[in-house]
């Protein structure tokens, strides 16, 4: 299959987090985000960016959002998208609050990462297939390295590769900037994000923790112990694996704190309360 050099992995599953937010905030219509981005001082008085270029023409909105330009967003396109998603949403009661501008040095922090990603990869001429160029569509992650000594069931020894559906970022990109980050560093095939995705998806219930265990058997294979003890509970039943999921993610966001990483503790803390609230709405 043909490849193009201007789409690593990391780009699209960027592309793929924004479409995903797209999504979350109602989908407005293009022409209401472009007039709504007019309004944005207006609206948001603690935001006084300077003027960016992009966003005027709703055509070219629809093609930074479904990934249709050979280049990411820029920073201030990034900001201001997001704002008019929240607010859209907001008046539309899409979502209960709108969180103003908190919410941009997360979204900031995921484009950086994108980007030094997309380097690393581009560099490495880590390509996807031309049939990926699209939001809707799985993106490959790769397999991560496997633990030198893994006392693991041989099911679990040879870690396929997995993707990364638009439901499960969709999944992701809800529990915050952060849980989007995981998805993008996990085409690296990082462990410990293949680890912590697993985590959000077994704790989100159907249909995102189908493939909760497909993750966490990619960071088992890699010697993360606690992915192992995810699958041991699966095999009992989802119920067992997310209350496990809900102890593990209490644990993580205790040591994020410790270390001072405030957004992952927040994604943490969700994660661990995301379980509770769906079983409060299934007694009621």
């Amino acid at each position: 299959m043909a490849t193009t050099p201007r789409r690593t992995p990391a780009h699209q599953v960027m592309i793929n987090c924004l479409h995903g937010a797209y999504i979350l905030h109602g989908q407005p219509t293009f022409a209401k985000i472009s007039e709504t981005v007019e309004r944005l001082r207006t609206l948001y008085p603690d935001y006084r960016a300077e003027d960016c270029t992009g966003l005027s023409s709703p055509a070219n909105i629809y093609k930074i959002i479904m990934g249709r330009h050979g280049s990411l967003p820029t920073t201030p396109q990034l900001s201001r998208l997001i704002l008019a998603f929240q607010h859209l949403a907001w008046v539309e009661r899409v979502i209960r609050d709108d969180p103003g501008t908190s919410t941009l040095p997360g979204w900031q922090a995921l484009l950086s990462q994108a980007i030094v990603l997309d380097i690393a990869q581009r560099n490495r001429g880590d390509f996807i297939e031309d049939t990926c160029l699209d939001p809707t569509q799985p993106v490959r992650l790769p397999s991560p390295m496997l633990a030198p000594i893994a006392e693991l069931p041989g099911a679990w020894t040879l870690a396929a590769s997995v993707s990364l559906t638009c439901v499960e970022v969709s999944c992701l990109t809800a529990l915050g900037p952060y849980a989007a980050s995981l998805a993008v560093r996990a085409t690296e095939g990082d462990p410990g994000a293949m680890y912590e995705v697993s985590v959000g998806l077994f704790v989100s219930g159907t249909p995102y923790n189908e493939r909760a265990a497909a993750f966490a058997a990619n960071a088992a294979a890699a010697g993360v112990s606690t992915a192992t003890d995810l699958l041991i509970a699966s095999e009992t039943g989802m119920a067992a694996a997310a209350e496990l999921a809900v102890r593990q993610a209490r644990a993580l966001e205790y040591a994020a704190r410790t270390y001072g990483r405030d957004d992952a503790a927040r994604f943490f803390t969700t994660c661990a309360a995301r379980l509770v609230v769906k079983e409060q709405a299934l007694d009621g």
